[in-house]
């Protein structure tokens, strides 16, 4: 039977578990996850690894550390910005809201602080500093050596 190496185009389900006893998985929406072996994922941090040398209909957990799964904490990235920022009311601590960007953008961020017409927000990933275990099963290996789009679901 073939084992996945490299630039291989492979089909997983996969259930990520989060530190708070939280799940998101592919099967919910049954649907199994297009990737490419070897290369990182931009929604489930330590699969690209994770793969190598699985057959089809293999399954593996990998214990993605907090550093390669959502980042450190990054002090730096908690800021104070302008209370216009954000929609009327949208401003309450300890919750995630929109916060307007540049070009009509926006981006989700943690409410901090409010200090009357500014607001303390923390940009870091809602994850940021937790590790999370990654059960992967390997659905079917579709191809070698895919050379574009290194991610995609």
């Amino acid at each position: 039977m073939r084992r996945c190496q490299t630039g291989d185009r492979v089909r997983v389900h996969y259930v990520l578990r989060f530190q708070d006893g939280t799940t998101r998985s592919s099967r919910t929406a049954g649907v199994a996850l297009k990737v490419t072996v070897g290369t990182e994922h931009r929604l489930l941090p330590g699969l690209g690894q994770g793969l190598f040398g699985l057959t089809e209909g293999q399954v593996v957990t990998l214990d993605v550390p907090a550093e390669a799964a959502f980042g450190l904490r990054d002090p730096d990235r908690v800021r104070r910005v302008s209370r216009a920022r954000f929609a009327d009311g949208d401003v309450v601590p300890g919750r995630l809201s929109h916060m307007r960007l540049s070009r009509g953008r926006s981006r989700r961020v943690r409410i901090v602080e409010v200090f009357g017409d500014s607001v303390v927000v923390d940009l870091n990933h809602p994850r940021c500093g937790q590790s999370v275990r990654l059960e992967v099963e390997l659905v079917a290996i579709l191809e070698e050596a895919a050379e574009t789009d290194h991610c995609e679901s």
